[in-house]
């Protein structure tokens, strides 16, 4: 999937009432939902890719990691925001809560492998463990 794709789905749960949970909801589950694809930068190897691409990031491993590291980045982020002066007039910011950024953040991780899975390309979806290809191959890809 493209990551305006991923991106727009992270929005859509957001505004599925997601993003009344916690201050930084929107962000954390659009960043979330496009997480996954940190491994992009392989992009650069050439055809070395594919043997990267889609792999430990969308298995277990970076399922389970990525999102605590994108908390850990949420809050980090509101600690400076709330650090800062407050600007006469400003509107009130809502309160972030830590639970429930971690919850967001992983909803938005998990609804990327999830349509990844979806489309003929597919995941590898065990992988550091397995390097078996998955795919469901209910959507194609257009490039």
């Amino acid at each position: 999937m493209d990551n305006l794709t991923h991106g727009l789905a992270g929005a859509v749960l957001a505004q599925m009432g997601l993003k009344r949970k916690t201050g930084l909801s929107m962000p954390t589950l659009i960043i979330g939902a496009n997480l996954p694809d940190v491994d992009a930068w392989a992009a650069f190897l050439g055809p070395q890719q594919l043997a990267i691409r889609r792999g430990i990031t969308h298995g277990p491993l970076g399922i389970v990691l990525l999102p605590l590291l994108l908390t850990a980045l949420m809050l980090a982020f509101d600690r400076w925001r709330t650090s800062r002066a407050v600007k006469p007039g400003s509107p009130p910011r809502q309160p972030v809560h830590a639970g429930w950024l971690l919850a967001l953040a992983y909803i938005g991780t998990l609804s990327h492998p999830l349509r990844d899975w979806m489309n003929s390309y597919g995941i590898r979806l065990l992988e550091p463990f397995s390097s078996t290809w998955y795919a469901a191959n209910t959507l194609f890809i257009i490039d």
